[in-house]
């Protein structure tokens, strides 16, 4: 390759990265607030995990657990506990709880992230 088709891509590819930076900002009324998705109501032997890990602990999975274990049992979903659900890989969007629908054979789960409420706990457990 020639030096002047190296400098030649060099700018082009300069010029194109430069650009990606000069559009203009988002903002705030072209942002959609997304749409709260209600799921299914669980199977009853359905089994939801909660991560009680340093950080969804932290994060409010302590008190989420007692609204899982009160609300569950009505519906027959069993309720487990893990110190971390998915490796720390999704730990900062805490708390987690990894959702296992009867009849799934895995081994990965979905797992819901940001479970602090009573509204989360039933949005997962489809109580809506």
């Amino acid at each position: 390759m020639r030096v002047s088709s190296i400098v030649s891509l060099f700018l082009s590819l300069r010029l194109a990265t430069t650009n990606a930076f000069l559009t203009p900002p988002i903002t705030t009324q072209q942002i959609s607030h997304p749409t709260k998705l209600f799921a299914e109501p669980l199977e009853s032997g359905s089994t939801v995990v909660v991560c009680l890990g340093p950080t969804c602990k932290r994060t409010g999975a302590k008190r989420a657990l007692p609204i899982f274990e009160e609300l569950a049992r009505e519906i027959g979903v069993n309720v487990e506990t893990i110190s971390c659900v998915s490796e720390c890989a999704e730990c900062g969007m805490g708390p987690n709880v990894e959702v296992r629908k009867l009849g799934d054979d895995g081994p990965f789960y979905p797992i819901k992230n940001g479970i602090k409420s009573e509204e989360d706990v039933k949005s997962v457990l489809g109580l809506n």
